[in-house]
């Protein structure tokens, strides 16, 4: 039984309230307006470019995900992804994917079934991008034993449904047969299908090799992001416990919460530096109001342009919604 949408949204806000009493219940106002107004404005600056270089790098790598449905100019994909990012960041329910779709839907002749295939291969390489890297600093960091295991089996369980996704877009054939004995299998199967359409790429080796260098060049540019804003507060971790923040905010990207993953990521931040590293709370908090706000108010501001001139409608996209 599905639960209803309603209460997932309910206990999204509820998760982000308690990570926002977590982060932020004994707050020192003075401290923590002291440290943000004393940090660097131009590190602030450079984090925030190196945020929209990294959307172009996914815009670009996108292009070679799709290439063999249709070859697709690139700031029409940029274009897409930021107003993702903006729905994402605005509205409940992971909207920004739908949205996201439907942009280039109206850009190009693919549909929007086939979009949103190809933007949930996209989420396949990140997650693997991620478990990749949640296991090399996990490796390098001394975590204790039950932290260990605890992501060493999260990042096996990913890797096993992220495997079986692929096995089945590679199988489609079979995946499709096996759905023929529902009731309503014709109209389930076109929607499966047009979703598989847009995992092609995972057989289409020539693009392999191209997407994963895309994807370490992405994952690099997030780790720079978040370096820069150690240095635009004076945080001087090593190389190892920038990585170790970058796993935790990802992380907690990924967690059931309200829009902009407001709260899960302040404390997820907030957790890494004080309970990890030791660092005062102040500091922290200050860190992690920075670094949310580089990694969310440029695809906030920018989506929101290309959402305007895009003429997209929120109803459009309901209606598109049942179709998928």
């Amino acid at each position: 039984m599905f639960v209803n949408k309603w209460t997932k949204l309910f206990v999204s806000i509820v998760i982000s309230v308690l990570g926002l009493y977590y982060s932020f219940y004994n707050v020192n106002l003075n401290e923590l307006v002291f440290h943000l107004s004393s940090s660097n404005i131009t590190w602030i600056f450079i984090g925030m470019l190196l945020l929209i270089l990294s959307v172009i790098v996914r815009a670009i790598r996108w292009q070679f995900m799709i290439k063999s449905i249709e070859l697709i100019k690139i700031h029409k994909l940029f274009s897409a992804t930021m107003i993702g990012y903006f729905g994402n960041a605005i509205f409940p329910f992971r909207m920004g994917e739908l949205l996201r779709a439907f942009a280039l839907s109206k850009e190009s002749s693919i549909g929007t079934s086939k979009a949103f295939g190809s933007i949930l291969l996209e989420r396949i390489i990140d997650m693997l991008g991620l478990v990749l890297t949640m296991f090399f600093f996990t490796l390098l960091y001394p975590f204790a034993d039950d932290t260990k295991k605890i992501m060493f089996y999260v990042g096996l369980v990913t890797l096993l449904i992220l495997g079986f996704i692929i096995l089945l877009s590679i199988k489609q054939s079979t995946l499709i047969k096996s759905i023929e004995n529902f009731s309503g299998y014709q109209k389930i199967e076109k929607i499966i299908k047009s979703i598989l359409d847009g995992l092609t790429s995972i057989k289409d080796m020539q693009n392999t090799g191209v997407i994963v260098l895309l994807t370490i060049l992405i994952w690099g540019i997030y780790y720079l992001i978040t370096w820069v804003v150690g240095l635009a507060l004076g945080i001087g971790l090593d190389w190892i416990g920038i990585g170790v923040i970058l796993i935790f905010t990802s992380l907690a990207i990924a967690v059931p919460a309200a829009p902009s993953a407001i709260g899960t990521y302040h404390a997820a931040a907030i957790y890494v530096l004080t309970e990890l590293f030791f660092l005062d709370r102040s500091i922290s908090q200050s860190f992690a109001v920075v670094l949310h706000a580089v990694g969310f108010l440029p695809l906030i501001t920018i989506g929101a342009i290309f959402f305007i001139k895009s003429s997209l409608r929120i109803n459009d996209i309901s209606s598109e919604k049942k179709i998928i």
